[in-house]
């Protein structure tokens, strides 16, 4: 089974009903992928940013069209993140190599986050930073545990902020690797799922 397919499998596997989850390489040529409104705000940044732009929103379309809310384009909002179509919510991550997207029903759900990591390691005093002395000691009981709670803090973030409009530092999140669950400061509760290898990939739901 190719790296794709395995991250694939994952997303259809574990992500719930009434929400659809898609990977794909990113590749030379993606950057002209971008739609006009999608350009907006990039149009000085380097090659690999518009890039991976590019390869994720072409994903996000195609997802969303999957859903029934077919879209010429996902604009950024004045926060930079996307600008979902009616009825739909979701999210777009992406490493050097690969862009990942996420779409569900507002009717079932509240919020998608997700995000693609390497499985590269994080210092000690990164690590510090992204969580409570716990999470690492239970994260660490795992393969690139330290990276995998990264990870799943940044899809947490992107799941909830949309609506709840909060800001949130790293220790504002509490992940419990047991339950699969996290917890916001003001009690936002999040369903996760991770995937380790061969990238590191995370969702979150509410």
């Amino acid at each position: 089974m190719t790296n794709i397919e395995t991250m694939a499998q994952f997303l259809t596997k574990q992500l719930p009903a009434g929400s659809l989850g898609g990977v794909r390489p990113i590749r030379a040529g993606d950057e002209l992928l971008l739609r006009p409104t999608e350009l907006e705000g990039l149009e000085r940044a380097v090659v690999s940013v518009r890039r991976a732009s590019g390869a994720g929103r072409n994903l996000a379309r195609e997802l969303c069209g999957r859903m029934g809310a077919a879209v010429a384009e996902i604009p950024r909002s004045s926060g930079r993140g996307p600008v979902w179509p009616a009825g739909i919510v979701g999210s777009i991550g992406h490493d050097r190599l690969f862009a990942a997207a996420v779409v569900a029903s507002t009717q079932a759900f509240g919020g998608v986050g997700i995000d693609v990591e390497s499985p590269a390691g994080l210092s000690d005093q990164v690590v510090e930073l992204i969580g409570s002395a716990e999470e690492i000691a239970d994260f660490r009981q795992m393969p690139c545990g330290d990276k995998v709670l990264f990870s799943l803090k940044e899809a947490v973030f992107k799941a909830v902020h949309p609506r709840d409009r909060v800001f949130l530092e790293f220790h504002d999140v509490t992940v419990d690797r047991r339950s699969r669950t996290a917890t916001t400061r003001y009690g936002r509760a999040v369903q996760w799922r991770a995937l380790v290898e061969p990238r590191i990939l995370t969702v979150a739901w509410w």
